[in-house]
C-alpha cells in the first residue's frame, strides 16, 4: 500500500475521532488493534493498554463520555515504511468538572502492509497530573 493511502487512511481515522463515529473509526482497525495510552491507571481509569478493537472502541467510548473534545488537529504526519508519528493538538473539557485541557500530544501508528495495527499515545505526564489534579 502507497504511504499516500495510508495517510489518506489515517486522515479519515482523525476526521472520526474528531466526528465521535466510532462505528467508522473502527471500520479501518483490524480485530487485534492495540491501543497504549502512556497515562497510568492510577490517574485515569482509561489509562495503560488495550488490546483489541473492541477494547480499544470501548476505551475511546469511555474518553468521549468524560471528555468534550472541541479541538483534535493532527500534525505533520511523518511517515516511513513500518509507523507513521505526528504530533496531535487536543482542546477538550473534563466534563465533570468543567476543566479544560489543552495539551499535544504525539501519536505513534504502527503499520502493516500499510494499514494501522497498534496507536502509542504519549501525553506530557507533568501537565496531565496538574490538570488532574485540578478537576478534583
Amino acid at each position: 500500500m502507497s504511504t499516500k493511502i495510508t495517510l489518506t487512511n489515517l486522515a479519515d481515522i482523525y476526521d472520526a475521532w474528531r466526528d465521535h463515529d466510532l462505528d467508522r473509526l473502527a471500520s479501518y482497525l483490524p480485530a487485534d488493534f492495540s491501543h497504549s495510552l502512556n497515562i497510568p491507571r492510577e490517574m485515569i481509569a482509561a489509562g495503560g493498554d488495550r488490546q483489541g478493537k473492541a477494547a480499544t472502541i470501548l476505551r475511546l467510548q469511555e474518553i468521549f463520555e468524560g471528555f468534550d473534545t472541541q479541538c483534535i488537529d493532527p500534525g505533520l504526519m511523518r511517515p516511513d515504511e513500518t509507523r507513521v508519528v505526528l504530533d496531535v493538538h487536543t482542546r477538550c473539557k473534563h466534563r465533570p468538572s468543567g476543566k479544560w485541557l489543552d495539551t499535544t500530544k504525539t501519536h505513534v501508528w504502527l503499520l502493516e502492509d500499510g494499514w494501522p495495527v497498534s496507536l502509542s499515545e504519549f501525553y506530557d505526564l507533568e501537565q496531565f497530573a496538574a490538570f488532574m489534579k485540578r478537576t478534583r
